[in-house]
C-alpha cells in the first residue's frame, strides 16, 4: 500500500514553513529564530532569510517565495 505525503499547513502564528528547492522538503522555522537572523546577520533587505536543507545540499525558502519566484518567467 503506497502512504500518501501529508500536506503541511501553510500557516500558524508562530512559524513560517520553507520549502527546500531540490528535493521539496517542507520544514517549519519560528519567527523568533528568523527575527534572531534578521538582527545577526540582515542580509539582503529584498530577500527572505534563507537555510541549507539537511537532507540534501539545497536551499530552504520561504514556501510562499519560491511559488513566487518560479511563476515569474
Amino acid at each position: 500500500m503506497r502512504l500518501r505525503k501529508q500536506m503541511p499547513q501553510h500557516k500558524t502564528a508562530g512559524s513560517c514553513l520553507y520549502v527546500c528547492e531540490q528535493c521539496g522538503t517542507y520544514e517549519r522555522v519560528p519567527r523568533d529564530v528568523l527575527a534572531f537572523f534578521d538582527v545577526v546577520d540582515p542580509g539582503e533587505p529584498d530577500r527572505p532569510a534563507t537555510f541549507q536543507c539537511q537532507k540534501c545540499p539545497g536551499i530552504m525558502y520561504p514556501d510562499a517565495y519560491l511559488r513566487a519566484k518560479r511563476a515569474t518567467p
